[in-house]
């Protein structure tokens, strides 16, 4: 196809601002769908008897393509169907290159990697910036499919927030669905954290971000930017410490009791019924002391809260409705009722 498209699969193309102006050669192709990944949606004129969508996305690092993806990939698939789609940005190398990577992990089940290589092949200038292809692992991480109860899209959520607070571009109040509810839990045997002072339940062990251990003490020091010598480097159990996840401090999700309290670029978080103390937040981060960088950090002290693990139910004896066939009750006479003195069987009564 002369119009700076390239063919990924069939019924499926990739390529740049220069394709949608070309229209009546996409016909000849078979094009039926057009999906931009733009600044700005094309001119009507142009997308004349196509299916179209307009996606807004800049080429920058920062730039969240995985808010739409869902919308995106659910486009390409019925362009498919009912003809062929069109994907493209400005070059066709970064934005749309992204959702194409992302819709064949998806229907050909490829990893991320292996998906941009073979995306490559079909068109050489494929480039990703380094924000979407970290958008591309989480979304591999995630199954292919934008899962918001994933901890790494929740902790990515917070990040990007953090971000636009950080830069001052973000004005209004905190979105509401940032907030994690107290009492939400997914397992039964969560384990609730309560305050130590007023025993408020605060939160659940499920919206603890987990971090992996950063160098302990040596983080503070300003020799640790100096990389250790390869003799002082320890190989032995290397990888697994470095996989080992930190529990000297709680970092959390934003809970609904701290909405209205984290406006603010930075803070005290207590507790909302005795207002205790509990810890505090940085939306730019805060070091751990293990040596990791928590960003944003919503940080709860272990000492101002305790762990109240669940209970066992026991499970609850079921009442006997019958005696054993060899077990007899003694006769026994019932002299208010035993009019002529006779014997009353207590086996032949029915049990209550």
């Amino acid at each position: 196809m002369d119009v700076n498209c390239d063919a990924v699969l069939d019924n499926l193309y990739l390529g740049g601002i220069q394709g949608p102006f070309n229209s009546e050669i996409l016909r000849s192709q078979g094009i039926t769908h057009i999906l931009s990944i733009l600044d700005r949606p094309l001119l009507a004129e142009l997308v004349e008897g196509f299916k179209y969508k307009f996606i807004y996305a800049l080429d920058l690092y920062d730039t969240d393509l995985l808010q739409d993806m869902e919308e995106c990939l659910e486009f390409i698939e019925q362009g498919r169907q009912e003809g062929s789609v069109l994907v493209h940005c400005q070059a066709g190398a970064s934005r749309s290159a992204t959702i194409v990577i992302a819709y064949l992990m998806r229907a050909c089940h490829m990893a991320r990697d292996e998906a941009l290589s073979f995306v490559k092949k079909q068109r050489p200038i494929v480039n990703p910036n380094q924000g979407f292809l970290e958008q591309l692992q989480l979304f591999e991480n995630m199954g292919c499919r934008v899962d918001r109860s994933h901890e790494e899209f929740r902790m990515y959520t917070l990040n990007k927030l953090a971000i636009r607070i950080k830069s001052g571009v973000h004005k209004e109040a905190i979105p509401a669905n940032i907030y994690v509810s107290e009492t939400a839990s997914k397992s039964s045997e969560d384990i609730v954290y309560k305050c130590r002072k007023c025993r408020r339940p605060l939160f659940r062990q499920s919206v603890v971000l987990s971090h992996k251990k950063g160098e302990g003490e040596s983080a503070f020091d300003w020799r640790s930017k100096i990389p250790p010598k390869a003799s002082e480097m320890k190989p032995e159990n290397l990888e697994a410490e470095l996989e080992a996840k930190c529990d000297i401090s709680l970092f959390v999700e934003p809970i609904e009791w701290m909405k209205g309290k984290i406006e603010h670029m930075e803070g005290k978080l207590s507790c909302p019924k005795c207002s205790a103390k509990l810890g505090s937040f940085v939306w730019y981060g805060e070091r751990c002391p293990c040596g990791a960088w928590v960003a944003p950090a919503f940080h709860i002290q272990r000492n101002k809260v305790d762990e109240v693990k669940p209970h066992a139910v026991a499970p609850i004896p079921q009442q006997r409705t019958s005696l054993p066939p060899s077990y007899q009750l003694p006769v026994v006479v019932d002299p208010e009722n035993d009019v002529d003195g006779a014997s009353v069987d207590v086996n032949s009564l029915p049990l209550a």
